[in-house]
């Protein structure tokens, strides 16, 4: 083979060896949503009420602050399962955001193929419920807060209404009558507050002035 067809086939080879690179472009970062702690004067005011049989709470979002693009919840609980107590909950996003939001969280489940035919988890009498809020500029804040769900008679027969993760409790002030559930837990702006679902003088914001 003569010296010159070596050098095209040379010049071949590195032309083509050349050609075959591909640029491998790094991935882009996505950006981590920057956690904060929410001003005061912008938390929505959160309530979680019991129907007046304890299946069922409805959570209410009240004066929710324009700039609040998403809400994320997750209320977890237990239940008696055949003797045993396991782990439930139910979760979901809100992206149509107004000042007000209301949604039925059901404890239990539920099937309405042919006429609504309901499930309901026993033994259930407390739980954690977690919100996310994120904001227009990527900002998130949390809250997160124990809850304890008891009726008249579990109240009659301990004296109170506790939160034991937070060592607080209240007792009534007055004797209780009826069959009412009761619902406890933090409130996001400040202290803590009982729900029911009847009207009872236990209910309201504690430490009360």
């Amino acid at each position: 083979m003569n010296k010159k067809l070596i050098l095209i086939l040379a010049c071949t080879l590195f032309l083509s060896a050349c050609g075959s690179q591909t640029v491998t472009q790094a991935p882009t970062a996505t950006p981590t949503p920057k956690l904060v702690e929410m001003a005061m004067t912008d938390r929505p005011k959160i309530s979680l009420t019991p129907r007046q049989d304890g299946h069922m709470l409805y959570l209410k979002i009240n004066k929710i602050s324009g700039n609040i693009s998403q809400i994320d919840y997750e209320l977890l609980y237990d239940a008696g399962d055949n003797g045993a107590q396991i782990e439930k909950g139910l979760s979901d996003t809100i992206k149509d955001t107004s000042a007000d939001i209301s949604r039925d969280l059901l404890l239990g489940t539920e099937s309405c193929t042919s006429g609504c035919k309901y499930n309901y988890d026993a033994g259930v009498t407390g739980g954690t419920l977690t919100m996310t809020f994120t904001t227009k500029n990527g900002q998130v804040s949390t809250f997160v807060t124990p809850f304890t769900l008891n009726s008249t008679a579990d109240i009659k027969k301990s004296g109170e209404i506790k939160l034991p993760t937070e060592n607080f409790s209240v007792k009534p002030k007055v004797k209780l009558t009826g069959s009412d559930y009761f619902l406890i837990m933090k409130n996001f702006l400040g202290g803590y507050t009982v729900f029911s679902s009847g009207t009872n003088t236990l209910a309201g914001d504690y430490p009360q002035q």
